[in-house]
């Protein structure tokens, strides 16, 4: 069986690469089917290739990487859905580094140097649990639960085996995610439970009531646990989110806090404690923990250019960096030197909410357009969370109504695609408190003022489109008739009105292709073709 076995040891050493590798050879592994890779992108390219059975992954890959990324983001990627042996190899056992990996449940932890000894007995007891865990499968498959229930009491096996086995099968029914299977998973953990004290086996269960939403069966359990074993990582998680699930804010930040000095490396949490502090404005915390998440986004799965833009705007608001170029601040972050088309809609909507803090209303207005033309442009993928939110806050600034509304809808949809997760919860407490001011009469006062201009009562149309202009900035239909009632002479000279049409000129003055009714119209008035700096 080991012949046939694929094996992939990923290490940036590569003695410890060819030491692991003559390791196996010695037993029984065929060398043709070990590779080695030296860094988190070969080792992502190889996976993508062949699913491999067993993985040897290094903590410290050099450049900044480590094995904690690369596995989480083997998991995001859906490359580990076999259920390939894991072994982390590390040189730092901390309780912190421990902690950090066992959220993805390797199977095992080998601490630097390697033993030959060491790694044979691991490696013996892994594979043979392995085999009793896919031979309790098999049964589960062809007899159901009294399948197993028959092995447990033909073996003569320690009891802690059983257990595992048990737990091994319950893992595969829970992570095909079919609702059928949740009684069938119930009973096989809640069998272990009357025989033996197990946290796995207690753990899945709790994962299981959480995606069940079992919330009174759940919170004794967790309660329980956590008096056995106050810093563990997976049950300040749950709990975490059975508080946010329930909507109990402050509870479950306090457990995410908690987990969160466990171990620094999920960054998934990192920014919900942020959300929740950008809510209640928890601006001391929040310098901490922005330090912190640009630390560790480098190499994760979360470096991408909504985060990036999500840590900035976060910067702008509340730190001394807000005075700094944008594309300095992203490069800070990113450590790339050049800024690729995917990133320029997020730097032009940022440009916009600091141009914004200088009082430069008519270049923020520009710089979100821009972000916006820019944004359809790019694949569906880059059209975020993040980038809508920051959209909305800027729109609400510059008082643009229509466009309040319309970010606002699409951040409702995209919450409601995922409805019972805690970070939606969390994002949602944040939007009803940005939920546009529109109302009905409003948009009749609009429809009136548009009916005024079309029956040329100007003098009138004038007066309530001005009237309008604070709650509906930029909007194009206004501005043109803002234009061509003042360049008409049917607008006062009023100096908050004059700052108003100048604001309606650069609605159409910006745009790199301007309308040509404009064009013509400017030709006619010498008022429009005062420059607006």
């Amino acid at each position: 069986m080991r012949r046939t076995q694929s094996v992939l040891i990923v290490d940036d050493s590569s003695i410890i690469q060819q030491t692991t590798k003559l390791i196996l050879v010695n037993g029984q592994f065929q060398s043709a089917n070990i590779f080695c890779a030296s860094n988190a992108s070969e080792a992502i390219k190889y996976c993508q290739q062949q699913d491999f059975d067993i993985l040897f992954l290094d903590f410290n890959l050099g450049f900044g990487s480590t094995g904690l990324q690369l596995l989480e983001r083997l998991h995001h990627n859906g490359l580990l859905q076999h259920s390939p042996l894991i072994f982390i190899l590390t040189a730092d056992d901390s309780p912190a580094v421990l902690m950090g990996f066992s959220e993805y449940q390797p199977d095992d932890y080998l601490v630097k140097p390697l033993r030959l000894n060491t790694l044979k007995q691991r490696l013996e007891y892994s594979f043979e649990q392995r085999v009793i865990n896919d031979h309790a499968f098999e049964r589960y498959l062809h007899s159901g639960i009294s399948g197993i229930k028959a092995i447990c009491a033909k073996t003569n096996s320690p009891q802690s085996t059983h257990s595992a086995m048990i737990t091994a099968v319950a893992k595969r029914l829970f992570n095909q995610k079919k609702p059928h299977l949740d009684a069938d998973i119930e009973a096989l953990l809640t069998l272990i439970q009357y025989q033996e004290q197990s946290l796995p086996a207690q753990l899945l269960l709790a994962k299981l009531w959480l995606r069940q939403q079992k919330f009174q069966a759940l919170e004794p359990l967790l309660v329980k646990l956590r008096r056995l074993y106050p810093d563990h990582l997976m049950l300040l998680e749950y709990s975490a989110c059975l508080a946010l699930l329930q909507n109990k804010i402050t509870q479950g930040y306090d457990f995410w806090l908690q987990a969160h000095n466990v171990s620094k490396n999920n960054l998934h949490r990192l920014f919900g404690l942020l959300w929740i502090e950008c809510h209640f404005h928890n601006h001391s915390a929040m310098q901490q923990h922005l330090r912190e998440a640009i630390s560790y986004l480098r190499h994760s799965v979360w470096d991408k250019p909504c985060y990036h833009a999500f840590i900035i705007w976060l910067q702008l608001q509340h730190s001394d960096k807000k005075s700094l170029p944008i594309e300095r601040l992203w490069r800070t972050i990113s450590q790339q030197k050049t800024i690729t088309k995917n990133e320029r809609p997020f730097i032009y909507l940022l440009q916009a909410w600091q141009y914004l803090d200088s009082d430069n209303t008519l270049n923020a207005y520009k710089s979100y357009i821009a972000a916006l033309d820019m944004i359809q442009q790019t694949s569906p993928e880059h059209h975020s969370f993040e980038f809508d939110a920051i959209a909305l806050c800027i729109s609400n600034r510059l008082a643009m109504t229509r466009h309040q509304i319309t970010c606002y809808q699409r951040l409702q949809h995209n919450l409601n695609q995922h409805s019972n997760e805690p970070h939606s919860i969390i994002k949602n407490m944040w939007l009803e408190t940005m939920q546009p001011t529109s109302s009905n009469q409003d948009d009749e006062k609009y429809r009136y003022a548009l009916r005024l201009v079309k029956q040329k009562y100007y003098i009138e149309a004038g007066q309530a489109i001005l009237q309008l202009w604070p709650h509906y900035r930029f909007d194009e239909v206004l501005a043109r008739c803002l234009v061509e009632l003042s360049s008409r002479g049917y607008v006062d000279g009023d100096p908050q009105h004059q700052l108003w049409i100048k604001e309606a000129r650069w609605t159409f003055e910006s745009q790199e292709f301007k309308p040509d009714w404009y064009l013509k119209l400017k030709t006619q008035y010498r008022s429009l073709q005062r420059p607006l700096y």
